[in-house]
């Protein structure tokens, strides 16, 4: 099982009814800031039922000034307050009763601000942000809740947000000590916020330079001390400082970080907030922004596999390949309009589609931005994962989906979001490896094999009528069982 479907256990196991995630396993509380930006993290998950969830929840939450109080205060803070627009900005289209809260939100964060220079208030000293003898978290973690409020404004278009944001990023870049890892405040938990928010923010230079600094205190197993020069790691900075890595391009520092990390994670799914000798964060306790960011940097290394490995996959399939017979000979059937291609890699089988059907609509949907650069022109491209498809309903006669279910880390979802989107009557396609073959090929740890029962009948507890079979490929004439070809109409509600 991979990380992120583990992780997704922890999130539904400890997650309040009606409400949001628990502070930790132990703190059966809810806590605002994290499930605010737990939120996108649910919807790349497929989990939009328990984003809306959450999303609707923080609304009885919100003070009557329109911001959050932070663990154990009565007062607004702005860091929590900007997690929440994070999480709502994400929402609101769906939920258009958020649209006031989120402007609510929003304004107080402007309101709460200094109206010169842009800063954000910080808790009192010793108070929520004391770090004890390493002083106080960095009120440069702000510049984290600076994307959602310009992405709020760009949304509801409220230029006074985006101009808001842009000068409160400039004043923590040039009064706030950003790349020093080695000050004494500096968990890699909130070093990598910092991080985090200047790759968001299109500040890539400075985050490489922060994370040059961290680079020098990385282990060959990959680990990262939770301060500079303690013997312990901080399970959420390090999946934190995994993700700017590869942001950055250092994949191979981000694979032994993620690679180090899935060594950490409890039988529950979930993290305990640091590991070795001496740890102090949350060394007994699961905390649940662990899961968060160990999720969305495995869902980032995924995609970066396949931009930095995009030389190892053709371009084209020839019209003889079994796999590509298969596809045009169940698609014919139904003479369909509008394609979907998921996890399409360079864009082979649509090439192939656009050949057969001239006149259709065919969509190419992969998170490769690399691969997608490959997809010939005339075939409409969109880079986002197969667990959230950004379609309405029905919007598809047909969805093709080859060798891209087994890379998608939670196929129950994926299968789920390909039925949503395509249109009662329309077909579905899928060809994938056959578990019953598993260990004939290398595979990533992420990667999961079929059996072509147990597919099926996923898919026909989805309303999809059809079949599987043996197909040959390249250029086997006759099929070896190693591919499957699952294909089916799905039927009226």
């Amino acid at each position: 099982m991979s990380l992120t479907s583990e992780a997704a256990k922890w999130i539904r196991n400890n997650t309040l009814p009606g409400e949001g995630i628990v502070i930790t396993s132990h703190q059966r509380l809810c806590y605002p800031e994290v499930t605010g930006y737990f939120i996108p993290t649910l919807l790349s998950l497929g989990e939009r039922g328990l984003a809306l969830q959450y999303g609707r929840w923080l609304v009885g939450e919100q003070r009557s000034d329109g911001s959050f109080a932070g663990a154990g205060s009565a007062s607004g803070f702005a860091f929590d307050t900007g997690q929440v627009i994070r999480g709502w900005i994400e929402l609101v289209d769906s939920a258009p009763e958020l649209e006031m809260p989120l402007r609510r939100a929003c304004n107080w964060m402007l309101e709460a601000a200094d109206s010169f220079n842009g800063r954000l208030p910080v808790p009192e000293a010793g108070g929520a942000w004391s770090l004890g003898t390493r002083g106080e978290v960095s009120e440069a973690i702000h510049l984290y809740t600076l994307d959602p409020l310009r992405r709020a404004g760009e949304h509801l278009d409220e230029k006074s947000y985006t101009q808001f944001a842009e000068r409160s990023r400039d004043f923590y870049l040039r009064s706030i000590p950003l790349t020093n890892f080695e000050r004494p405040e500096c968990l890699t938990h909130f070093y990598a916020y910092v991080q985090q928010a200047l790759i968001e923010l299109g500040c890539e230079e400075v985050a490489a330079e922060g994370m040059q600094a961290v680079a020098h205190f990385q282990q060959t197993n990959g680990a990262v001390p939770g301060y500079a020069g303690v013997p312990w790691v901080c399970s959420t900075g390090l999946a934190q400082l995994a993700w700017v890595w590869l942001q950055l391009g250092e994949q191979e520092r981000a694979s032994a970080a993620l690679d180090f990390l899935r060594n950490l994670q409890n039988p529950s799914g979930g993290f305990f907030g640091s590991y070795g000798p001496g740890a102090s964060y949350f060394p007994s306790e699961e905390i649940s922004w662990a899961c968060k960011y160990a999720i969305e940097t495995e869902q980032a290394a995924i995609a970066a596999h396949f931009d930095a490995t995009v030389s190892d996959y053709a371009a084209t399939i020839s019209e003889n390949d079994g796999r590509a017979r298969a596809v045009v000979n169940r698609l014919q059937a139904v003479s369909p309009a509008r394609i979907l291609d998921a996890g399409c890699g360079k864009g082979r089988y649509a090439t192939l589609l656009a050949r057969h059907f001239p006149a259709a609509q065919i969509t190419a949907l992969d998170v490769s931005a690399e691969m997608l650069r490959h997809v010939p022109e005339g075939i409409e491209t969109v880079q986002h994962g197969m667990l959230d498809l950004p379609f309405e309903d029905e919007s598809f006669d047909a969805v093709l989906c080859v060798e891209a279910l087994e890379h998608s880390v939670r196929p129950d979802e994926a299968l789920r979001e390909m039925v949503r989107v395509l249109r009662p009557g329309g077909c579905l396609v899928i060809i994938d490896k056959n578990r019953q073959k598993q260990g004939q090929l290398q595979i990533e740890s992420w990667e999961q094999w079929f059996y072509p029962e147990d597919l099926m009948c996923r898919l026909a507890a989805l309303g999809i009528q059809g079949r599987s079979e043996l197909i040959a490929y390249e250029d086997h004439r006759e099929a070896d069982g190693l591919f499957v070809c699952w294909s089916g109409i799905r039927v009226s509600d």
